[in-house]
């Protein structure tokens, strides 16, 4: 079968898996990090993991790039230097690792262009965005649940995540923002703080942002997006719910 895709239909598929491979590490990274909270510190290297099979029908605008030429120019960027391990923060931390929907939005540089970490730094502070937990940025929740990220916003390039010791060196060609389902907000409120803040950031950056299909983010997609978000709050409070006898 795979012998009939075209080269770049597989490119596509190659992109998606590690990107999401990035995504499924942030998350996850946390508990390795609480596994050698009592040891002397190592180096782990970060690894690329694939989509666990049971979350792979759930994931919603999978991070891919407009131009494939492009994207192969742009994947060649990197941090000038590697980044230095840091104690984990507990600001943005997820009460558990474990999610049964994952939401994606890719907020993507225009062709010949990347962003800069000073750039993206100042279009941060600008829509609230804090730096917390696997050194990625949180919108947090607030009340019972302050501290928990409503989403995370991750950098395009492995292992995801932003050094801020040498912030001032990168170059990205994108970002990515996700959220795990259920979280500290009902899915359609996610959703609705998570839109505005991706779309705000792509003007300050003058970027594009991008659906599941490549497209730019579009007045249905968004709706079908909600559809599927609503859906999945009234499963939730179906469970929640016990029918009276």
């Amino acid at each position: 079968m795979l012998s009939n895709l075209s080269d770049a239909t597989m490119l596509r598929i190659i992109i998606s898996a590690v990107f999401l491979g990035i995504i499924i590490y942030i998350l996850l990274s946390s508990r390795t990090r609480s596994r050698s909270a009592s040891t002397p510190a190592v180096r782990i290297d970060p690894e690329i993991r694939s989509v666990p099979e049971e979350h792979a029908d759930n994931v919603v605008g999978v991070m891919q790039p407009a131009d494939e030429t492009e994207f192969r120019e742009q994947a060649k960027l990197h941090f000038e230097t590697e980044p230095v391990a840091r104690p984990s923060s507990r600001i943005g931390m997820r009460s558990t690792d474990a999610y049964e929907k994952l939401v994606m939005l890719y907020l993507a540089a225009k062709s010949g262009q990347s962003i800069s970490g000073a750039e993206l730094v100042l279009a941060t502070e600008k829509v609230g965005l804090v730096y917390g937990h696997n050194s990625v940025y949180h919108r947090l929740a607030e009340g019972v649940h302050a501290n928990e990220p409503i989403f995370s916003m991750a950098n395009v390039i492995q292992p995801g995540n932003f050094n801020l010791d040498h912030i001032d060196t990168l170059q990205t060609p994108g970002v990515s923002f996700f959220m795990t389902l259920p979280g500290p907000v009902t899915a359609i409120q996610a959703w609705d703080s998570m839109l505005p803040i991706a779309e705000r950031m792509a003007q300050l950056l003058d970027a594009v942002l991008l659906d599941s299909d490549r497209n730019a983010l579009g007045r249905q997609r968004i709706l079908h997006i909600k559809e599927e978000l609503r859906a999945f709050d009234r499963d939730k409070e179906r469970q929640i719910i016990k029918p009276v006898r």
